[in-house]
Parts: structure tokens; C-alpha cells; sequence
């Protein structure tokens, strides 16, 4: 087997642990190597981090959310000012920025299909919906997204979600009853 010298200096911290580890497995060459592979080994279990996970991490540097309580939230939401709420998520486009600042572009250049991943994800991670799943139905995607905040919060949802794609040129279809929200979301224009 080949050997290579090498000469480092480590800080008196790390000193103290390869004396230990010495001790241990006998020689500071035993312990250098057993960390290295330790290290290769270490790397390769790292998992891969999901959409949810590099969304958090994103919207955690943008400080753009406030975490607040689920049942303070319904509260919120069933007292609030319908129209004025509206008007504050359609002119902020709030939801917009949220996919923008995933996908790190404009909403103009994500695909159909990006704008409605990133939907997804968004409501996910908010944990504003208990579900959200869509299907590809060929000329549509059909997107059914169920929650248990009332009907006030179907309605403003349907909403901001219809607004976001309308302001894209996108067609599409919602209808709402108080804990589920049907959208149709077509494909060619």
C-alpha cells in the first residue's frame, strides 16, 4: 500500500482528542484514517433534502412567515375582514412570491406544472390545508385540496389561488363547500 506524509497544525482542542484517540488505536495514523472514513461513510448517509425541506429552508432566510397557532389562525380567519384580507393577498401576491422565492425566477418563466408544485408546497408547509393533491386529467390538471378552517378560509383560498393563476393568463375552474376546494386548472389557453 502506498503512504503519503503529511504535516498539519490542529488547535490544542483537537490535539487533546487525537492524544486520546491514540491511546485507543495505538498509533495517530490509526486515527486520522478511521476519522477520514468515518467522514466518506458519514457523507453518503446524509439524505438528499425534500422540495418541503429546501422550501422551509428558503422562506426561513426570506423571514417572510409568522408562525402562529392553528386554532388562533381559524379564529383569525372566521373574524377577519374578507375583502380587505383579499385585496392584501392579491396586491402582495403573496403566494406568488412564496413559488418565486422557491424556484429563485419569476412566475412568468415557471412551467404550468412548477407554479403548481410550488402551489403544493406552499400549502403543505404552511400546514393551512390537511391535504392537497393534483392529477393530470389531459387537458386539465385537477387539483382537490381539503381543510378544517371553515368555509370564510375556502373562500379566501379559492380566491387567492384562482387570482394567482388568472394573473398568469391561466383558465381555470373552482368551486368550494367548507372543507374542500375542487380546481380545475387547463392546460392550453
Amino acid at each position: 500500500m502506498k503512504t503519503h506524509r503529511i504535516s498539519t497544525t490542529i488547535s490544542q482542542k483537537h490535539w487533546e482528542l487525537l492524544k486520546k484517540h491514540a491511546e485507543k488505536y495505538e498509533t495517530q495514523q490509526k486515527v486520522l484514517e478511521l476519522a477520514l472514513e468515518n467522514l466518506e461513510n458519514s457523507s453518503r448517509q446524509i439524505p438528499e433534502l425534500t422540495l418541503e425541506e429546501k422550501y422551509w429552508m428558503r422562506l426561513k432566510k426570506a423571514k417572510s412567515l409568522v408562525i402562529i397557532e392553528r386554532n388562533a389562525f381559524k379564529s383569525l380567519i372566521d373574524t377577519a375582514d374578507i375583502e380587505l384580507l383579499s385585496e392584501l393577498f392579491i396586491r402582495d401576491k403573496t403566494i406568488e412570491y412564496t413559488i418565486e422565492l422557491f424556484f429563485r425566477k419569476s412566475l412568468d418563466e415557471c412551467g404550468l406544472k412548477e407554479v403548481i408544485d410550488g402551489l403544493v408546497i406552499n400549502l403543505k408547509i404552511t400546514n393551512w390545508v390537511d391535504t392537497i393533491d393534483y392529477k393530470d386529467c389531459g387537458s386539465y390538471y385537477k387539483m382537490i385540496i381539503t381543510h378544517d378552517l371553515g368555509s370564510t378560509f375556502a373562500k379566501l383560498l379559492t380566491i387567492w389561488i384562482d387570482n394567482m393563476f388568472k394573473t398568469r393568463k391561466i383558465k381555470i375552474e373552482s368551486t368550494h363547500s367548507t372543507k374542500t376546494i375542487f380546481t380545475k386548472i387547463f392546460k392550453n389557453q
